[in-house]
């Protein structure tokens, strides 16, 4: 953005005055409150006909599968008649995610409040940077989420560097990611609904920004925390040939700007997590340029078509306070996670020795995990909100049997059709049919019905056993079609078992325990589910702390101080075991010219 230069009128956010939008337009006012950590929000919702104005705070987050009741960090909600008199309207507030405001005549509302423990940072009283997130951040009004939106964001006094990273499409001139401290009052977006508008998270601040262009559209590479040390020509590599080659499956760019937003940090976790969007991607990293990073970049980009345009028929519009409850998370999540790395194969990103034998772990992964004999993919999926772990329920994760499920339906479809369509073209299918984003989500039953139309034959019974049953998936089978083969390996390897899974959020306060496993090391140690994990022999380093018991040893003792309804307490915990098995993929010496054509373009198709 340039310097820019707003009317009086509009830079005194928070005073009560005649708006300055167009009347159809339903404006965002954000003030940082660097040291006290709190954004202050103001709404001003134009066009009220109605005796009451509902404003709601969503309960989760779309990407994030669990509730996350962001309500809890909302304070001092008011609202006026917006209008030079500015008069107070009545606010009540009948339930934990929901204000009405008696509008008493009032032909337009302005609503106020303030968010806690916002994401701020500021070094001697100096604003460093600042982050938001839309569901975390913004309200909505009820029955008005379709109707366009403008984002009004103000610079923090005193900012001696203050840049803006956000996909929204710009109001003031000049472009995304540049610095406009110099003479900026207010950073100005619009979105045509609430749902796009919340859907883009903003950095700004202090940061790092590498630019390059595929798929017809500018990429941006953010940085922010501690990216010092971080390779970021290689990071740029990765992400651009991961655009080059993931545009090139669907012939363009969906969007019109995109933003790799890389939060910065160190210590013991492994970092790499993510969180998709329409136009962007939020990934955590600990400086380390690894090919962990690399999968999770080429997964959360391929999601700006799959799950975020290719999406299920309840993932948008989105109901925030009802979650909503889909069979097709596998598809969503684990096919997105086949084609983030397949597709880092065809682009050249690694070989594909590393890509056979990622899909080797892939299957250890599973098949080292009971859960897969008692929990279908689908049911996985549907019951999500149950586990409220973000990935998958009764310990079966969708991320990785809905990547193997992806694996056997592209190998199968290759085989009955001779090489002539794949899984490619069953997602492509349903790219045209969702109208490239622009209609309504996919039926609950269309994944199936498209790849019977897709291979022309009636697979259904052979995706009914991937998707929605407890049998062993046919790896044999579906690798035989390729020239390959698969075994276990023996002896296997004691690891350590937690007996708990734990999830990470602002909103639960950190890492906060999500399964407890029937007589597993955790109940016998007396931890419970939603217990919040607030350090690990004496560790309390975040996202870490889940890495510190991945590492643990069998028998190894554990201090885990946990906060169980406002009260702190430490639970020695004594580590169990499990036996891991390691699982090879092998070459068929012996495999036909067939079998090594179909290997060939399965591995390398455009």
């Amino acid at each position: 953005m340039n310097s820019l230069r707003l009317p009086a009128i509009c830079a005194a956010l928070f005073s009560i005055s005649s708006p300055c939008l167009a009347q159809n337009v339903i404006t965002y006012h954000v003030e940082p409150l660097i040291s006290a950590k709190q954004y202050r929000i103001r709404i001003d919702i134009p066009q009220v006909k109605e005796l009451t104005v509902r404003v709601q705070m969503p309960v989760w987050m779309p990407g994030a599968y669990f509730v996350g009741n962001f309500a809890t960090t909302i304070s001092d909600v008011s609202a006026a008649e917006l209008g030079t008199a500015g008069r107070p309207l009545r606010v009540f507030h009948p339930d934990p995610n929901t204000w009405e405001i008696g509008a008493n005549g009032a032909g337009a509302v302005s609503v106020q409040y303030t968010v806690n423990n916002a994401d701020l940072e500021e070094t001697g009283g100096t604003p460093v940077r600042g982050h938001i997130s839309g569901p975390r951040t913004y309200m909505y009004v009820e029955g008005r989420k379709a109707e366009p939106t403008e984002l009004d964001i103000s610079t923090p006094s005193g900012a001696k560097l203050w840049n803006y990273a956000c996909s929204l499409d710009p109001i003031s001139e000049g472009g995304h990611a540049k610095a406009v401290s110099a003479g900026i009052d207010i950073a100005r977006f619009k979105a045509p609904t609430y749902d796009v508008m919340a859907d883009a998270p903003v950095e700004m601040g202090n940061f790092a920004d590498d630019t390059f262009k595929a798929g017809g559209a500018p990429h941006h590479v953010i940085l922010y925390g501690d990216y010092q040390n971080v390779d970021r020509a290689k990071l740029k590599d990765y992400c651009e040939r991961i655009a080059t080659t993931e545009t090139a499956m669907f012939g363009g760019a969906p969007f019109e700007r995109y933003f790799f937003e890389f939060r910065c940090t160190t210590g013991p976790s492994r970092g790499a997590g993510g969180l998709e969007h329409l136009g962007s991607t939020e990934i955590g990293t600990v400086a380390q340029v690894n090919d962990r990073l690399r999968s999770v970049i080429a997964h959360e980009y391929f999601h700006a078509w799959n799950v975020k345009r290719i999406r299920p028929f309840v993932l948008g519009p989105f109901n925030y306070v009802d979650p909503p409850h889909t069979a097709n998370l596998w598809w969503s999540e684990g096919v997105t996670s086949y084609y983030g790395d397949l597709l880092s194969l065809r682009g050249g990103l690694n070989t594909r020795d590393e890509y056979l034998k990622h899909v080797s772990d892939t299957i250890a992964l599973l098949q080292n995990n009971a859960g897969r004999l008692k929990v279908s993919a689908d049911e996985s999926s549907l019951r999500v909100w149950e586990a409220n772990n973000s990935s998958g329920f009764g310990g079966m994760s969708y991320y990785t049997k809905g990547e193997l499920i992806g694996l056997c339906l592209d190998l199968k479809i290759r085989d009955e059709t001779m090489g002539r369509s794949s899984l490619d073209d069953v997602m492509r299918a349903l790219w045209d049919q969702v109208r490239h984003g622009a209609g309504p989500g996919f039926g609950e039953d269309d994944i199936k019905k498209t790849v019977n139309h897709i291979s022309g034959k009636d697979l259904s019974e052979f995706y009914d056993t991937l998707a929605r049953s407890t049998d062993e998936l046919p790896f044999e089978q579906c690798l035989g079609y390729a020239g390959l083969g698969l075994k276990q390996v023996d002896p296997p390897k004691l690891q350590g078992d937690s007996g708990m899974s734990l999830q990470f959020g602002r909103a639960q306060g950190g890492m906060a325990v999500g399964e407890i496993t029937p007589g597993g090391a955790a109940e016998k140690a007396g931890i419970k589910v939603g217990d919040r994990i607030t350090a690990v022999n004496g560790n309390s380093e975040g996202r870490g702390l889940g890495a510190l018991f991945a590492s643990a040893k069998p028998g190894e003792s554990i201090k885990v101080s946990i906060s169980r309804g406002g009260a702190a307490m430490d639970i020695n915990l004594i580590m169990g075991s499990k036996s891991v098995y390691a699982w090879n993929i092998t070459v068929n010496p012996s495999a036909t010219p067939e079998q090594i054509q179909l290997r060939a373009a399965w591995l390398k198709s455009k």
